[in-house]
């Protein structure tokens, strides 16, 4: 997590900082990034950099967070636009999210991040971006749709979700690399599909 320094910063320092961090991040894994080449970018002292992170992992943790922010708000802004219907509100933030994580601003980071399997250093983000997008979600969910009888169950029900969504764009990439023909479209008429499965069953 940033130093209180940086939180001290104006808005516009941190948006350059911010610029630098997704340029980087964008190009190279995390391995091959380079603090020398977000500092040059951001236009800060190397002293200042550690003024505001502990190291690179901090950083790139806090930049990765910035981004998971904004999908979990766009998912529980949808809900609440649904009324609380969470299978319409996912099927929504399904076309969204993946429009955006593929075509959007992030979205060379998010290939670079899946082929570098760098989003195993999210684990130590730890759950808590992920548990408190649950419990918003549980908040705003109308449970007389759905057949849930405890926070265990839709937190598993909400696992089950984000699964789908993130092996979807994950084969798209993975697709990619291979020089296979996929589309946006398609991995949206998948990912529903698979939703589609978990709603109402596979059997006839």
């Amino acid at each position: 997590m940033p130093k209180e320094t940086f939180f001290n910063l104006d808005d516009a320092k941190k948006e350059r900082l911010f610029e630098a961090l997704s340029f980087e991040f964008s190009k190279k894994s995390f391995d091959d990034s380079a603090i020398s080449v977000i500092i040059d970018r951001a236009g800060i002292p190397r002293g200042s950099f550690y003024q505001y992170f502990e190291d690179k992992l901090d950083c790139y943790l806090y930049f990765v967070g910035q981004i998971q922010d904004e999908q979990n708000d766009l998912y529980l802004t949808v809900l609440e636009r649904k009324q609380g219907n969470l299978f319409e509100a996912t099927k929504e933030f399904f076309k969204l999210g993946i429009t955006d994580v593929l075509e959007g601003s992030h979205s060379a980071f998010y290939q670079t991040m899946i082929e570098a399997h760098d989003f195993r250093l999210q684990r130590s983000l730890g759950h808590g971006r992920i548990h408190q997008l649950i419990l918003s979600l549980y908040e705003q969910t109308d449970f007389s749709l759905l057949k849930i009888e405890s926070f265990d169950e839709f937190r598993d029900l909400v696992s089950f979700l984000l699964n789908i969504f993130f092996k979807s764009i994950g084969s798209y990439f993975h697709k990619r690399k291979s020089k296979e023909s996929v589309t946006v479209s398609e991995v949206q008429a998948s990912c529903l599909k698979m939703l589609s499965w978990l709603q109402n069953g596979v059997s006839k």
